[in-house]
């Protein structure tokens, strides 16, 4: 797993050691206590690093193994967490045309919140993209 803070939901802090992610009722989710170093290792969840990295860098800010476990775990229960490297065999075949992402990018964030399971963006985008409308009459 590569570990993701889902895009489409914006981060704001409320106060000085509670996180919000998103801002409609019906996505936020507020997560706290958090310190600075947990903040820090926050910013690590872009998924470019695998989670054997993720603690490396984490021993780095003082957070322990377990420390790095239960929050992940917590964000991924919370359905803040994306895998960006999950999704199956189309995703992977969508996330390598870099010009169709790019232009996707947006719906997929998007539909990451609609359906909150690591990689179900990707998988749902890839699923659209495989579909095939044949018309027939006139």
């Amino acid at each position: 797993m590569h570990p993701m803070l889902k895009p489409a939901l914006r981060r704001a802090w409320r106060g000085r050691n509670t996180v919000q992610f998103g801002v409609t009722p019906a996505h936020a989710v507020t997560l706290g206590p958090v310190d600075i170093a947990t903040g820090s290792f926050l910013e690590l969840l872009d998924g470019t690093r695998g989670l054997p990295l993720l603690r490396e860098e984490a021993r780095a800010l003082d957070l322990s193994d377990r420390h790095v476990n239960v929050l992940v775990r917590r964000l991924a229960e919370a359905g803040l967490l994306d895998d960006a490297r999950a999704a199956g065999p189309q995703a992977e075949v969508l996330r390598h045309r870099a010009e169709v992402m790019e232009r996707q990018r947006p719906d997929v964030a998007s539909l990451s919140v609609v359906h909150p399971g690591p990689g179900e963006g990707l998988h749902r985008m890839a699923a659209r993209q495989a579909m095939r409308v044949q018309v027939r009459g006139a």
